[in-house]
C-alpha cells in the first residue's frame, strides 16, 4: 500500500510565513531547522514564499499569499541585496536574544537597538560592508551627539574586506579624523550555516 500524501492546509505555514515576516528573509538552512523540508517544500510550491539563489545561500521570502498569512498587505519582490542585509540582521538580532538582551526592532528601520549597563547601542548589519563616508556621518549624527554610546556594525565581509575598512575608519589617509573604535565597532559575522562572530577591534 503506498504511503499517504500529506495534505497541508494553508493555515499551517502562517507559523513560516510569520517567521519570515519578522525580519523579511529567512535562510535555507535555518527554515528547514525550524519547519522541516517537507512543510518548506509545500509552503514553496503552494506559492507562500520563494527561495532565491544569493552569494551567501538560498533565501526565502513571502510570496503575496503568505504576506496575507503574516498579515501584510500589497505585494513586494525584494532584491537579493535587501535579502542578504536581512538575513544578516537577523542573524544578530538572535544571537542577542540568545544572550537574554531585551532589543527593539521597531524605533528604527532595518536596526537593533539595545542597552548594556548604562549604554544605548545601534547595532547595524550589511552583507558587504559600509562606505566611509556614511559612517562617517552617522558617527557625527548619532555618538558625537550623545544620542548613542556606540555603534556596532556586522557584515560578512572577509578579514581583507574588513581590514580595509578599519583602516579607512581608525587610520584614515589624509587629515580626516580617525574614529573611536571602542564607539564603532566592527564584527565579522559569518553566512548562515557557518556560526560565531569575531570582533575585529
Amino acid at each position: 500500500m503506498p504511503d499517504a500524501v500529506k495534505v497541508y492546509l494553508t493555515a499551517a505555514f502562517t507559523g513560516l510565513a510569520l517567521e519570515i515576516k519578522r525580519f523579511g528573509a529567512l535562510s535555507w538552512p535555518e527554515a528547514l531547522a525550524l519547519f522541516g523540508e517537507e512543510l518548506v517544500t509545500n509552503a514553496i510550491r503552494r506559492k507562500v514564499c520563494a527561495v532565491r539563489d544569493t552569494p551567501i545561500g538560498k533565501i526565502l521570502y513571502l510570496l503575496h499569499l503568505g504576506r496575507r498569512l503574516a498579515g501584510v498587505t500589497g505585494s513586494f519582490t525584494p532584491k537579493d541585496t535587501a535579502l542578504m542585509d536581512d538575513v544578516c540582521l537577523r542573524q544578530v538580532a538572535l544571537s542577542l536574544e540568545k544572550a537574554g538582551i531585551a532589543i527593539d526592532l521597531t524605533s528604527r528601520r532595518q536596526s537593533i537597538i539595545y542597552t548594556d549597563g548604562n549604554k544605548k547601542i545601534l547595532a547595524l548589519a550589511q552583507h558587504a560592508g559600509y562606505s566611509f563616508a556614511a559612517l562617517r556621518r552617522l558617527y557625527n549624527a548619532l555618538i558625537e551627539t550623545g544620542e548613542y554610546s556606540e555603534i556596532h556594525l556586522y557584515t560578512y565581509l572577509d578579514s581583507e574586506g574588513l581590514g580595509k575598512l578599519a583602516q579607512m575608519l581608525y587610520e584614515p589617509a589624509r587629515k580626516s579624523k580617525p574614529l573611536d573604535p571602542q564607539r564603532l565597532q566592527l564584527h565579522q559575522l559569518e553566512p548562515p550555516g557557518a556560526e560565531g562572530t569575531k570582533a575585529l577591534n
